[in-house]
């Protein structure tokens, strides 16, 4: 027969290792007798002990337990309801299935808290319960139900909470580390004012498969913790769903993000360096992939981060960096504002970022967007010289002031972008499709052209490899002859005219241009105004004609050399330079001209 001690005031009883099941303490009170010096609150008091007991399906309903010491003890499906615990230790004791709802379990202003260290309460009900600064230390509250408790300054340290349903909670000032919440229902949850890492290491949480949609954290530290996928018995696996989530100056440094949906998550300034948010792939094969469509992450630091296969169209990172991140495998920046973004290293190999805004961007020849499609996207002012851009589908894209000095664009399709006041110095555009496209006012010095197409470009001529005969529209034109023998005529305007290999006639006409033989026996005629002959090793014999002394210049500075490094000899009225520099077979004929002086070069 169960005992009852329903209403009763017990003091300093010892009930450790009996078997109380189904026992009554309905609105009792368990506390401490006095001891020896006769007052209460004293070290020589004497605690009621249920150390070890079993109190399964016991009924503890509005009962009080002050300092009990219940170490071990058994309340597998006991009702505990409504019953207040001051300094009671419940560590290792089991609570399986146990009622908690509206108990008040909240420590007290001097300190004293209620010990639930290594305590098992699998599938118990805490719901309402006040838990504030409880030790759970250890724990496992597997599937417990903590739904609007109060866990202000609760302690979860090698917690397993996983399944766990803390709805309608908030976390603040707690402690938070090396704690499992897989699985858990965190919606609508708010950590504020708690730094897991006090210990100075990383959180270390596990969020796996969790429901933390439209989950609240400012500035805290969850480096290193986990909120990939969670592997279902089956094989399949539950995605973490951050959707909503509301993040901004977390520390999320290190953290496992795979397969996690993050859809509209607002994390401005969020930290993900060297984060993982790459494709999750489950034991039988499904993949899952990490979404983070349409989420705000203005100025976050994604250094160093992977991405391969993320969804992530929409999404806001301006202001912040990619440097060094991985984002290959078909990551989806459609429509991505990156507006004054660090994309130094980064890898965007065959990444969409059609109608993206790159803004500003900053990036170097580390940076890698081959085979990226970046149709209609808008690199204004963007700053990617050395960037490889092989292949890379570039239609309809705005490139105003963009630089892409030294920029690899074999194979690119520029069709109908718009580069207007931009530079490409040194770039390559080999096989590259540039027609229809905007190269007005564009400094393309030592860019190559070979094989590309230019139909109907703007500011743009480019030849074949057969004798090209071309003519400039009187503007500021770039051209490029290509192979064979061609013909280049400026016109009016600050022209570029680069002839390439074979024998070619560079006329610049008005304006203050550029001509550029490279190999061949070629011509050139800088025509009015103050004109740049540019020569470099492999010219050929080539004659300069027109050339007006304090006007033109003869551009030598690729050979490294000074004016007491040419032969100048004077013959029929010209003027015949050489050098050892430029080695055998290479001359420099300025006809008519019999009075070339150091003015007349630039070897600087």
């Amino acid at each position: 027969m169960s005992q009852n001690f329903s209403n009763q005031t017990i003091e300093g009883q010892d009930f450790s290792g009996q078997n109380l099941t189904n026992a009554n303490f309905f609105k009792s009170t368990l506390r401490s007798a006095l001891g020896p010096d006769g007052v209460a609150g004293t070290a020589d008091d004497i605690p009621t002990k249920l150390i070890n007991t079993t109190l399964v399906s016991t009924d503890f309903r509005e009962a009080t337990l002050s300092d009990v010491i219940a170490t071990g003890a058994n309340f597998t499906n006991a009702n505990l309801s409504l019953a207040v615990f001051n300094g009671v230790n419940l560590s290792g004791a089991n609570l399986t299935n146990a009622i908690l709802n509206e108990a008040d379990l909240s420590g007290e202003p001097d300190g004293t808290v209620n010990n639930l260290r290594n305590a098992n309460l699998t599938d118990a009900q805490l719901i309402s319960t006040k838990l504030k600064g409880a030790d759970f230390e250890g724990a496992n509250v597997t599937r417990a139900n903590f739904q609007s408790a109060d866990i202000e300054s609760i302690r979860f340290v090698n917690t397993n909470a996983t399944g766990a349903n803390f709805t309608l909670t908030n976390f603040t000032d707690a402690t938070l580390q090396n704690s499992i919440f897989d699985l858990a229902d965190l919606s609508g949850v708010a950590i504020t004012d708690t730094n897991p890492t006090q210990q100075a290491q990383a959180a270390a949480l596990s969020f796996r498969g969790a429901d933390m949609a439209g989950f609240r954290a400012e500035d805290v530290n969850m480096s290193g913790s986990n909120f990939s996928a969670f592997v279902n018995p089956n094989g399949s696996a539950t995605q973490t769903d951050l959707t909503g989530a509301i993040l901004p100056d977390t520390n999320l440094n290190g953290a496992d993000l795979r397969g996690a949906k993050m859809q509209n998550l607002i994390a401005e300034d969020l930290e993900l360096v060297g984060a993982n948010l790459n494709t999750f792939v489950s034991p039988n094969g499904t993949s899952y992939r990490t979404d983070l469509s349409g989420a705000n992450l203005a100025g976050g630091d994604l250094t160093n981060a992977t991405a391969i296969g993320a969804k992530m169209t929409g999404l806001n990172l301006g202001l912040g960096s990619l440097d060094g991140a991985n984002l290959t495998g078909g990551v989806e920046l459609n429509n991505a504002f990156l507006e004054n973004t660090k994309i130094r290293g980064t890898n965007l190999t065959g990444a969409n970022l059609s109608d993206a805004n790159l803004k500003l961007t900053e990036g170097n020849g580390s940076t890698l967007l081959v085979g990226a499609n970046l149709t209609e996207a808008d690199l204004t002012s963007a700053n990617l010289n050395n960037a490889q851009f092989d292949n890379a589908n570039m239609t309809g894209a705005t490139l105003s002031s963009a630089q892409l000095n030294g920029a690899d664009l074999t194979g690119a399709n520029l069709n109908g972008a718009n580069f207007l006041d931009g530079s490409a110095v040194g770039a390559n555009f080999t096989n590259a499709n540039v027609s229809n496209a905007n190269f007005t006012n564009v400094n393309l010095l030592n860019a190559d052209f070979t094989g590309a197409t230019a139909t109907n470009a703007i500011g743009l001529y480019v030849g074949t490899s057969a004798n090209n005969n071309i003519t400039g529209s009187g503007g500021n034109d770039n051209m490029f002859g290509n192979q064979g023998n061609d013909t280049l005529t400026g016109q009016a305007g600050n022209d570029y005219l680069d002839g390439g290999a074979g024998a070619d006639s560079l006329i610049g006409g008005d304006g203050e241009d550029i001509l550029i033989g490279r190999a061949g026996n070629d011509s050139l005629n800088g025509g009015a105004g103050a004109d740049k002959l540019i020569f470099s090793s492999g010219f050929g014999v080539d004659t300069i004609n027109g050339f007006r002394n304090g006007a033109d210049i003869i551009d030598l500075v690729s050979f490294g050399i000074g004016f007491n490094n040419l032969s100048i000899n004077v013959s029929a009225g010209n003027s015949i330079i050489t050098s050892t520099a430029f080695g055998a077979g290479n001359s420099i004929t300025v006809a008519g001209v019999t009075n070339i002086t150091a003015n007349d070069f630039d070897f600087i």
